[in-house]
């Protein structure tokens, strides 16, 4: 593009879309402009990529006075120095990702996606270099949130040390920042490690979603996340320590609790055999029998009343309510008897499901709803 060359002008380019009376368009052409917008988005922030590594390779923004390129770009584009710097690093790691340039310019994978490619990059680059072009096409494929997943899966298949230090790693990044606000408010914000982050969603969780089942609550999700919080500082000041702390479910491979080694994920991220092994110190510890499908299938365990342990199988082997449609989670749903314990059912992983009071309900009443599968 010359100095003299204009922009080109969207409106123009895409009449279909910037011309045309939205309330004229059907649900599928709305939905298709959604995604022309969104793989021209893509095309366009690629180009960004391309002009700002330009600039980092030349050194324009030194040339001109300023201490970096994020420095130069923030005078420049007048983001925020966080946006500019994230810009940056992306624009010079795309200089040895070839493939993820390529699907970037031809708006094929997002700038949030490429931004996640970049930090595979630099966490394994050889191994990257391997496998780029497989991962650039999960990318494109998967939904945005099971990628992060995909690229975890990878990392730890591909350097196993790597990502358990990554695990390691992830505790000295944990932060926390409150200040009071000029509108009278307390803002708060920070990140904390997967290990802190399920405690502190487990505890909230005690508190808030019981409320939101209630009909009459009329607070945002927000806001009963936000009493949580306060309820749980409130607790603590009163009680101290003495009260039960949240009780958080992690999965764990034999081996790594012997070892110490490898990774476990958790709701909140991964975890490493190190920290198992910590949490384990004080922690009640089940053992759980897994069929060739890793799918739980006995506890050992033959009582009227459901044990905690075997409640905590059922969790694990249903997931939530197993009436078909029903995705009331399962911390929220009843232990039934297939077939009553009065009748001689027995209390076992066979003749056990799980189901929220609406249906277990319904199933007393007349049991002929399909098990989902």
């Amino acid at each position: 593009m010359t100095e003299a060359e204009p922009l080109v002008d969207l409106a123009v380019m895409l009449p279909s879309l910037f011309g045309f009376p939205l309330d004229g368009m059907s649900a599928a052409c709305l939905a298709d402009g959604v995604r022309r917008l969104d793989a021209m988005e893509a095309q366009v922030s690629a180009r960004r990529a391309e002009l700002i590594g330009e600039v980092e390779r030349r050194g324009i923004g030194r040339e001109e006075g300023f201490g970096s390129t994020t420095a130069w770009l923030v005078a420049v584009s007048g983001e925020p120095p966080a946006v500019c710097r994230s810009r940056v690093a992306v624009a010079s790691a795309l200089d040895v990702m070839p493939a993820t340039r390529e699907a970037f310019a031809a708006g094929e994978v997002s700038e949030s996606r490429v931004k996640l490619l970049a930090q595979a990059q630099g966490l394994a680059p050889d191994q990257f270099a391997r496998d780029e072009g497989q991962l650039v096409a999960q990318a494109a494929a998967v939904p945005a949130a099971q990628f992060p997943k995909v690229l975890a899966g990878w990392r730890r298949s591909t350097d196993p040390e790597g990502a358990e230090a990554d695990a390691e790693r992830l505790y000295e990044q944990r932060a926390l920042h409150i200040s009071p606000a000029w509108s009278g408010m307390v803002h708060l914000s920070g990140d904390l490690d997967p290990e802190g982050g399920a405690v502190v969603l487990a505890a909230l969780r005690s508190l808030v979603e019981p409320a939101a089942l209630d009909s009459a609550d009329t607070r945002t999700p927000a806001q009963c996340r936000a009493d949580g919080l306060v309820e749980i500082c409130r607790r603590y000041g009163q009680d101290g320590a003495s009260r039960r702390g949240p009780q958080v479910l992690v999965t764990i491979p034999w081996d790594t609790l012997l070892t110490g080694k490898g990774v476990v994920d958790t709701e909140t991220g991964p975890i490493s055999g190190p920290t198992v092994r910590r949490l384990c110190c004080d922690a009640t510890v089940s053992r759980v029998l897994l069929d060739p499908e890793s799918v739980p299938v006995e506890m050992g365990r033959a009582t009227r009343v459901v044990p905690a342990s075997l409640r905590r199988l059922l969790e694990l082997r249903d997931g939530g309510c197993t009436h078909r449609g029903c995705g009331m989670p399962a911390r929220f749903c009843d232990a039934h008897h297939r077939k009553h314990w009065a009748e001689g059912g027995t209390t076992d992983p066979a003749n056990l499901r799980l189901l929220c009071s609406r249906h277990h309900t319904t199933a007393h009443q007349h049991d002929l709803h399909a098990r989902r599968e």
